[in-house]
C-alpha cells in the first residue's frame, strides 16, 4: 500500500489548515483498476472541480532526470527501459505485479516522490484560494493513514469481471496479466463496503457521466466562495472600526 510519506503529509496539511481557521475540502477519489476512475475524474474537471492525480504524479516521477526515475533504475536496472532510456512500463509491471517483493520496493522508490508533487499542487491551490480539491488515489483504502483526512471517499466501481475485461481490451493483457494486477489490488467489492459514495460504471458512461454531475452538486454544498469570506472579513472590521471609533 502507500506508505507513511503520504499519511504524514496529509496530518501536518490539516495541522496547518486548523492553525490559520481555514479549510479546503479533501475529497478522495479512489476505485479498482480499470474501474473507470480516471474517466470520473475527467468529468469532475470539466464541472470545474480541481482534480489531483496520483497516477498522474507517478509518471511524472519516472520521467528521466528525475529522483523518482534514478531509484527505480537502480534498483531494477536498465533492463526495464525502453532503447531511447525511457521506463518500459510493460517491462516494470511485468516484474512488480508478479512479486510483491519487487512491487514493495517500487512504493519505496516512488511514493516519497509522488508526495511531493502532491503537496506542492495542494499547497498551490490552498494559496489560490480553491477550497475543493479531489485527490485521486488508487490505494486509498490499502493506505491507513490517510482516509481520516478526507471530507469523503468517492468509489467508481465495476464488477471484477468488467476490470479484467477492460485490462485485457484496453491494455492488450493476457488474463494472468489482468489478473496479477486486480489481485494486487484490496477486492473492489471489499472497498465498495468502506465508500462513502459509489458511482456506479458497470453500464453505460451517460449514466456515470450523470451520476458524477450529481455528486458535483453535492460536493459544493454549504462551501462558501473564498471571495465571500474576504468581503465579510472586512465588513466586519470596517464595522469594528465605526463601532469603536
Amino acid at each position: 500500500g502507500i506508505n507513511a510519506e503520504y499519511g504524514e503529509f496529509f496530518q501536518t496539511f490539516q495541522h496547518y489548515f486548523k492553525q490559520i481557521n481555514l479549510s479546503m475540502r479533501l475529497i478522495g477519489l479512489t476505485g479498482g483498476i480499470a474501474s473507470g476512475k480516471s474517466s470520473v475524474g475527467k468529468v469532475l474537471q470539466e464541472e470545474g472541480v480541481v482534480v489531483i492525480s496520483c497516477d498522474a504524479a507517478a509518471k511524472q516521477v519516472v520521467e528521466q532526470g528525475c529522483p523518482g526515475y534514478e531509484k527505480v533504475v537502480k534498483k531494477f536496472g536498465r533492463k526495464i527501459l525502453l532503447p531511447n532510456g525511457e521506463i518500459d512500463r510493460q517491462k516494470l509491471g511485468a516484474v512488480v505485479f508478479s512479486n510483491r517483493e519487487n512491487r514493495e520496493i517500487l512504493n519505496r522508490c516512488i511514493h516519497p516522490e509522488i508526495a511531493k508533487v502532491v503537496r506542492r499542487r495542494l499547497i498551490w491551490e490552498f494559496f489560490k484560494g480553491t477550497q475543493l480539491v479531489v485527490l485521486d488515489i488508487p490505494l486509498l483504502f490499502e493506505s491507513c493513514n490517510i482516509r481520516p483526512y478526507m471530507h469523503s471517499v468517492v468509489l467508481v466501481y465495476c464488477t471484477p469481471e468488467q476490470q479484467k475485461e477492460r485490462l485485457m481490451d484496453r491494455n492488450d493483457f493476457t488474463e494472468e496479466a489482468a489478473n496479477a494486477r486486480i489481485n494486487s489490488q484490496w477486492s473492489i467489492d471489499e472497498k465498495r463496503g468502506m465508500a462513502d459514495v459509489v458511482i456506479d460504471n458497470t453500464g453505460l458512461f451517460l449514466d456515470t457521466e450523470a451520476a458524477t454531475k450529481a455528486l458535483v452538486v453535492e460536493l459544493k454544498k454549504g462551501i462558501i466562495p473564498i471571495r465571500n469570506i474576504l468581503l465579510l472579513i472586512m465588513a466586519s472590521i470596517v464595522g469594528f472600526i465605526l463601532y469603536n471609533y
